[in-house]
């Protein structure tokens, strides 16, 4: 029998619209707490942090993806316990309205010449 708690504890939500300076606390956070930087917006871009910016997390079999760019801010995509422990860690409450890039399935092929993929220790 499948445990439908079990299943929407699972669920992935994208949330948008996060503050500048949350989003990359968040960033801290996630580094601070065991999660593996592997993916990130290459660093000698040009426009890195100005005007846009990627990371790809991953802890165990969880993934968090974070993107932001100067118009919109930031989205995080993850599952619905993370985005709850990271709202409850920084006192915030996510919106989860249009994303701008996180809905795309292929956004890691699309960026691929832009990022740069880091070594899983």
């Amino acid at each position: 029998m499948i445990n439908v708690f079990e299943i929407n504890a699972m669920e992935i939500k994208i949330a948008t619209n996060i503050d500048t300076d949350i989003f990359y606390a968040v960033i801290k956070f996630l580094k601070e707490n065991g999660w593996e930087l592997t993916i990130e917006y290459d660093e000698n871009l040009f426009d890195k942090g100005v005007d846009f910016d990627f990371y790809r997390f991953e802890k165990n079999t969880e993934t968090v993806l974070l993107v932001w760019n100067n118009w919109f801010e930031g989205e995080i995509k993850a599952t619905k316990e993370i985005l709850n422990e990271i709202a409850k860690h920084f006192n915030c409450t996510l919106e989860y309205g249009i994303p701008e890039y996180l809905h795309e399935q292929n956004i890691i092929n699309d960026l691929k010449p832009l990022l740069k993929f880091k070594k899983k220790h």
